[in-house]
């Protein structure tokens, strides 16, 4: 069963402390992930060192804290926006939702197609990506993974946790496979030395993109509500996903410093697993696990999306949105192919989706652990509406405060990160964006009272 908006009872809450941990590992543990350290080992293993156990921690805590607001409410991750929103407002939250997950498919599945080129190559000796005549068969491999992953989002959220459990072994099998092989060719004494002058972006700029990549995991709260107890929702989300994304990442970078050690040559559109496996000739087996990690990942953004869908819509037939959001990933999937190189199309996607959840989840932290200090009620966040179509919820329609404060902090951010890029390059987008959206929402609710548009 899937339960769209409505509440779930601690009755119906399935995924214990390692089932969260499982199912955020596997999503950490992507071909994204894999492509970001690559292309973040252009400044250095220590600074993929201090992401992975510094700076990524401390970004998610925030982002853990939005699926203990969905564990105690049994609440969607839509539904988490209402307080900070109003209950109208939130439904654009679910189109923020919608938009974001539905472009991460299309980021992995490309890199998936990318493995199958080569699974292809060995069944039928057809050009593997980057060759001549490479198109028809990368189509068809963003086809064959575009039709899977399809059919598992529809069938639900059972289906996803099973998946999650067997992908994990795969992907674990796999990250320890290169890692021997790359510290069994080049010390990593090299490796981490190895200084690549070809780096043309400062560590801020990694940053803004960790904090689209990382908070841009925005169904934390459609499957923290399905969780049996609070450190299930909290730490076990925050430990699976640092993990997995943390792990992959320092993967990426060695692999791709290690072929750099071996050819000479660095280039940023290679750093995704399928070149790296390649070059380290770890076989046909290595690229179909590579397959399967995408569609554990995509899964389960896909069925972010199609709950973002169902808060926008407040529908009460979720499966008819899934269903929906299967077919349009088959279009999502070919966007990458309209960019002259798969890099421009990575790093735009992670600057859209930052602009929109860096402000959003800064918003409903502040709103409900400072402004409203953990006091909201189920009935309202779960209100029905009145005959003229307002809500019976004492948050109501609208937080003026909120939307204002919103646009505030997503106009910051895009200014700096398309704009006024030196700046950028220096402070990030991102901290600017953070700390102008906290400070407006807390003047704005507290000091002109702003925070709710009814009271009944």
């Amino acid at each position: 069963m899937e339960y769209g908006t409505a509440r779930i009872p601690h009755d119906k809450r399935e995924y214990g402390f390692f089932d969260q941990v499982v199912t955020w590992f596997g999503s950490g543990v992507n071909t994204g992930s894999w492509y970001f350290g690559g292309m973040a080992a252009a400044i250095g293993m220590s600074f993929v060192w201090q992401y992975a156990f510094i700076y990524l921690p401390l970004m998610m805590i925030p982002w853990a804290m939005i699926g203990w607001i969905s564990w105690k409410h049994g609440a969607s991750t839509v539904t988490c926006t209402v307080p900070v929103l109003g209950v109208r407002g939130s439904r654009w939250a679910g189109i923020g939702e919608f938009l974001g997950m539905i472009g991460w498919p299309s980021i992995n599945t490309f890199i998936a197609a990318i493995s199958l080129t080569y699974v292809f190559h060995a069944m039928w000796g057809s050009p593997t990506y980057g060759q001549p005549g490479s198109l028809v068969p990368l189509v068809l491999g963003i086809l064959v993974t575009a039709i899977v992953q399809g059919v598992i989002v529809v069938v639900g959220h059972r289906a996803i946790k099973y998946l999650e459990w067997i992908s994990v072994v795969l992907l674990v099998v796999l990250g320890i496979w290169e890692t021997i092989v790359v510290l069994q060719h080049w010390d990593y004494a090299k490796i981490a030395s190895l200084t690549l002058p070809e780096a043309q972006h400062s560590p801020a700029f990694y940053f803004d993109l960790a904090f689209g990549f990382c908070w841009g995991w925005a169904m934390i709260g459609d499957f923290a509500r399905f969780a049996k107890g609070p450190g299930a929702a909290t730490a076990g989300s925050w430990l699976g996903v640092n993990l997995g994304q943390g792990w992959f990442m320092i993967v990426g970078a060695i692999g791709v410093i290690g072929v750099v050690l071996d050819t000479g040559v660095f280039d940023p559109n290679n750093s995704d697993p399928s070149s790296t496996i390649a070059s380290l000739g770890l076989g046909t087996v290595a690229f179909l696990v590579v397959f399967f990690a995408t569609v554990s990942t995509n899964v389960t953004v896909l069925y972010g999306a199609g709950m973002g869908l169902v808060g926008a819509t407040r529908s009460e037939s979720p499966k008819r949105y899934l269903l929906f959001i299967a077919l349009l990933q088959f279009v999502m999937c070919f966007l990458p192919l309209a960019f002259d190189k798969f890099i421009e199309y990575f790093e735009f996607f992670l600057g859209v989706v930052g602009g929109i959840f860096v402000p959003l989840w800064t918003l409903v932290v502040v709103d409900y652990f400072i402004v409203r200090r953990c006091q909201v009620r189920d009935e309202d966040l779960f209100a029905e509406n009145y005959p003229d179509g307002s809500t019976k919820s004492r948050l109501g329609d609208w937080n003026a405060s909120g939307w204002i404060s919103m646009a505030l902090g997503l106009g910051v951010f895009y200014l700096l990160h398309y704009s006024l890029t030196d700046v950028a390059g220096v402070w990030t987008a991102s901290f600017p964006a953070i700390g102008v959206t906290a400070v407006s929402y807390l003047v704005l609710a507290l000091g002109f009272n702003m925070r709710r548009t009814r009271l009944v």
